[in-house]
Protein backbone atom coordinates (compact mmCIF):
# COMPACT_ATOMS: atom_id res chain seq x y z
CA UNK A 1 0.00 0.00 0.00
CA UNK A 2 1.43 3.23 -0.68
CA UNK A 3 1.81 5.89 2.08
CA UNK A 4 0.49 9.20 0.75
CA UNK A 5 3.50 11.77 0.56
CA UNK A 6 2.77 15.10 3.33
CA UNK A 7 3.94 18.02 3.29
CA UNK A 8 6.18 16.99 6.29
CA UNK A 9 8.03 14.50 3.65
CA UNK A 10 8.90 16.86 0.92
CA UNK A 11 12.67 16.86 0.08
CA UNK A 12 13.74 20.97 1.08
CA UNK A 13 15.66 22.81 -1.28
CA UNK A 14 19.10 22.69 -0.49
CA UNK A 15 19.81 26.42 1.02
CA UNK A 16 22.01 28.07 -1.22
CA UNK A 17 19.35 28.21 -4.11
CA UNK A 18 17.64 31.69 -4.26
CA UNK A 19 13.85 32.73 -4.54
CA UNK A 20 13.19 29.06 -3.46
CA UNK A 21 9.42 29.61 -4.15
CA UNK A 22 8.29 30.94 -7.54
CA UNK A 23 3.86 31.61 -7.33
CA UNK A 24 2.87 28.25 -6.56
CA UNK A 25 5.99 26.50 -7.43
CA UNK A 26 8.58 25.58 -4.81
CA UNK A 27 12.32 25.05 -5.94
CA UNK A 28 13.81 21.18 -5.40
CA UNK A 29 16.90 21.34 -6.77
CA UNK A 30 18.99 22.57 -9.86
CA UNK A 31 18.70 20.40 -12.87
CA UNK A 32 21.34 22.56 -15.10
CA UNK A 33 21.96 25.67 -16.68
CA UNK A 34 21.99 26.54 -20.62
CA UNK A 35 22.92 29.28 -23.10
CA UNK A 36 18.88 30.71 -22.07
CA UNK A 37 18.71 30.11 -18.56
CA UNK A 38 18.72 27.63 -16.01
CA UNK A 39 16.51 24.84 -15.14
CA UNK A 40 15.25 23.63 -11.75
CA UNK A 41 12.60 20.61 -10.68
CA UNK A 42 10.18 22.34 -8.57
CA UNK A 43 7.13 21.15 -6.60
CA UNK A 44 3.71 22.47 -8.05
CA UNK A 45 1.52 22.79 -4.80
CA UNK A 46 -1.87 22.83 -6.43
CA UNK A 47 -1.66 19.54 -8.01
CA UNK A 48 1.03 17.88 -5.35
CA UNK A 49 3.59 16.80 -8.36
CA UNK A 50 7.01 17.44 -9.35
CA UNK A 51 7.43 20.15 -12.67
CA UNK A 52 10.58 20.83 -14.59
CA UNK A 53 10.53 25.28 -14.86
CA UNK A 54 12.62 27.07 -16.71
CA UNK A 55 13.38 30.43 -16.02
CA UNK A 56 15.47 33.35 -17.91
CA UNK A 57 18.42 35.08 -15.54
CA UNK A 58 18.12 38.30 -13.62
CA UNK A 59 18.21 40.92 -15.71
CA UNK A 60 17.84 39.42 -19.14
CA UNK A 61 18.29 41.68 -21.95
CA UNK A 62 15.26 42.34 -24.59
CA UNK A 63 16.47 40.00 -27.47
CA UNK A 64 16.99 36.86 -24.54
CA UNK A 65 13.28 37.74 -23.39
CA UNK A 66 11.99 37.59 -27.03
CA UNK A 67 13.52 34.36 -27.84
CA UNK A 68 12.52 32.80 -24.49
CA UNK A 69 8.61 33.67 -25.42
CA UNK A 70 9.34 32.07 -28.42
CA UNK A 71 10.43 29.22 -27.47
CA UNK A 72 7.70 29.13 -25.06
CA UNK A 73 5.39 29.09 -27.70
CA UNK A 74 6.59 27.17 -29.73
CA UNK A 75 6.90 24.07 -27.27
CA UNK A 76 3.63 25.29 -25.89
CA UNK A 77 2.29 24.79 -30.00
CA UNK A 78 3.25 21.48 -30.01
CA UNK A 79 1.24 18.29 -28.69
CA UNK A 80 2.82 15.29 -29.47
CA UNK A 81 3.60 12.37 -27.30
CA UNK A 82 7.42 12.87 -27.94
CA UNK A 83 7.77 16.48 -27.05
CA UNK A 84 8.08 17.80 -23.60
CA UNK A 85 4.57 19.90 -23.14
CA UNK A 86 4.16 22.92 -21.32
CA UNK A 87 2.04 23.51 -18.79
CA UNK A 88 3.07 27.09 -17.04
CA UNK A 89 4.35 30.27 -18.04
CA UNK A 90 4.83 33.42 -15.57
CA UNK A 91 6.81 35.79 -14.57
CA UNK A 92 8.72 35.52 -10.87
CA UNK A 93 8.74 38.04 -7.97
CA UNK A 94 12.20 39.08 -9.78
CA UNK A 95 10.80 40.22 -13.23
CA UNK A 96 12.73 36.80 -14.29
CA UNK A 97 10.27 34.85 -17.59
CA UNK A 98 9.47 31.50 -16.66
CA UNK A 99 7.82 28.23 -18.10
CA UNK A 100 6.60 24.89 -16.35
CA UNK A 101 6.88 21.76 -17.74
CA UNK A 102 6.65 18.33 -17.29
CA UNK A 103 9.53 16.61 -15.15
CA UNK A 104 10.99 13.91 -17.64
CA UNK A 105 12.54 10.98 -15.79
CA UNK A 106 15.06 8.89 -17.34
CA UNK A 107 18.60 9.24 -19.29
CA UNK A 108 19.66 11.38 -21.64
CA UNK A 109 20.33 9.76 -25.47
CA UNK A 110 23.86 11.24 -25.03
CA UNK A 111 24.10 9.15 -21.63
CA UNK A 112 22.82 5.78 -23.31
CA UNK A 113 25.46 6.19 -26.25
CA UNK A 114 28.34 6.37 -24.16
CA UNK A 115 27.35 3.52 -22.21
CA UNK A 116 26.65 1.55 -24.82
CA UNK A 117 30.15 2.45 -26.76
CA UNK A 118 31.90 1.49 -23.65
CA UNK A 119 30.37 -2.31 -23.46
CA UNK A 120 27.94 -1.29 -20.88
CA UNK A 121 26.07 -5.11 -20.33
CA UNK A 122 23.02 -3.59 -18.68
CA UNK A 123 22.65 -0.99 -21.08
CA UNK A 124 23.03 -3.61 -24.00
CA UNK A 125 20.97 -5.80 -22.78
CA UNK A 126 18.25 -2.77 -21.84
CA UNK A 127 18.94 -1.14 -25.83
CA UNK A 128 19.29 -4.17 -27.97
CA UNK A 129 19.28 -3.37 -31.86
CA UNK A 130 15.28 -3.12 -32.12
CA UNK A 131 14.43 -0.91 -29.25
CA UNK A 132 17.45 1.62 -30.38
CA UNK A 133 15.78 1.35 -33.76
CA UNK A 134 12.41 2.45 -31.51
CA UNK A 135 14.10 5.06 -29.95
CA UNK A 136 15.30 6.53 -33.28
CA UNK A 137 11.83 6.13 -34.79
CA UNK A 138 10.37 8.08 -31.89
CA UNK A 139 12.46 11.15 -32.51
CA UNK A 140 12.05 11.40 -36.15
CA UNK A 141 8.16 10.85 -35.60
CA UNK A 142 8.44 13.61 -33.29
CA UNK A 143 10.57 16.11 -35.82
CA UNK A 144 7.99 14.94 -38.37
CA UNK A 145 5.51 16.64 -36.48
CA UNK A 146 7.34 19.44 -35.44
CA UNK A 147 7.93 20.31 -39.33
CA UNK A 148 4.36 20.02 -40.29
CA UNK A 149 4.13 22.58 -37.95
CA UNK A 150 6.28 24.63 -39.17
CA UNK A 151 9.00 24.67 -36.92
CA UNK A 152 12.81 23.11 -37.00
CA UNK A 153 14.66 22.12 -33.80
CA UNK A 154 18.14 24.07 -34.12
CA UNK A 155 19.36 22.27 -31.12
CA UNK A 156 18.73 18.50 -31.89
CA UNK A 157 21.43 16.42 -30.38
CA UNK A 158 21.43 13.29 -28.16
CA UNK A 159 22.01 15.68 -25.02
CA UNK A 160 18.27 16.76 -25.72
CA UNK A 161 16.63 13.53 -25.99
CA UNK A 162 15.41 11.89 -22.49
CA UNK A 163 14.59 8.43 -23.04
CA UNK A 164 12.57 7.03 -19.73
CA UNK A 165 12.31 4.15 -17.55
CA UNK A 166 9.45 2.82 -19.56
CA UNK A 167 11.39 3.56 -22.67
CA UNK A 168 9.50 6.59 -23.57
CA UNK A 169 11.07 9.36 -25.58
CA UNK A 170 11.10 12.90 -25.14
CA UNK A 171 12.61 15.66 -27.00
CA UNK A 172 13.73 18.09 -24.92
CA UNK A 173 14.98 22.13 -25.99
Amino acid sequence: MNTPVTAHSDPQPPPNLVDQRIGKYRVVRKLGEGGMGEGVLAKDHDIEREVALKRLPPNADLGRVMRFVEEIRTVGKLEHPNIVPVHDVGVDAAGRYFFVMKAIRGETLESIINKLAAGDEAMHARFPIGVRVQVFLSILNAMAYAHEQGFIHRDLKPANIMVGPFGEVTVMD
